[in-house]
């Protein structure tokens, strides 16, 4: 019995593995793909997930997760913050087509909501910590914070590759970092 635990873990394991590497440059990834890909049947791979929004979902999820235990491992640091920051901003570089696909289905919106109230949980100490520091503004909010994620979004909208999306979305994050840093004499 503990045999077919293992095995079902580990295939699960494989899928999402699967997935997250063919959807970096393509939303256009078929199921019979990513099974292909993970070495896994199809029944296996939909037996774990019915379609593909519940498999982007997972994968998005799974980054929401790896954030929130890097903000645990960061807890009381002043500069967390920007810390979370660029690993979310990473994440939309490497995930910019599992978004894209999320986006495209309206059963994917409440795990987006869930994503999105997670990464509110998972920042709003650390955001308090770099106002309080003067590292940031003091009127910084976290729809500021949302905000700053949907710009860099969109400076990659045009950007075809992860390359090209990584230089877009560093140069967006540097230009709006700037604009978050307190004026001098203001702390």
């Amino acid at each position: 019995m503990s045999q077919v635990r293992k095995d079902a873990i580990r295939n699960r394991r494989a899928i999402v593995d699967a997935a997250r590497e063919l959807f970096a440059e393509s939303d256009d990834v078929s199921m019979c793909e990513v099974a292909r890909h993970a070495r896994v049947g199809q029944a296996t791979l939909y037996r774990n997930f019915p379609n593909r929004t519940a498999l982007a979902g997972e994968v998005l999820a799974e980054h929401i997760e790896r954030i929130a235990e890097i903000g645990a491992q960061c807890a009381g640091d002043d500069f967390a913050f920007f810390v979370l920051l660029r690993k979310l901003v990473d994440g939309l570089v490497d995930l910019y087509a599992l978004g894209e696909l999320a986006r495209q289905d309206a059963e994917a919106g409440s795990q987006l909501e869930r994503n999105r109230e997670r990464v509110a949980a998972v920042m709003k100490q650390p955001l308090a910590l770099a106002k309080a520091a003067g590292a940031l503004r003091r009127d910084t909010s976290m729809d500021d914070v949302f905000l700053v994620l949907l710009m860099v979004r969109g400076a990659m909208e045009r950007a075809h590759g992860t390359a090209a999306r990584a230089s877009a979305a560093n140069r967006a994050l540097t230009l709006v970092l700037e604009g978050l840093m307190p004026p001098s004499g203001s702390i």
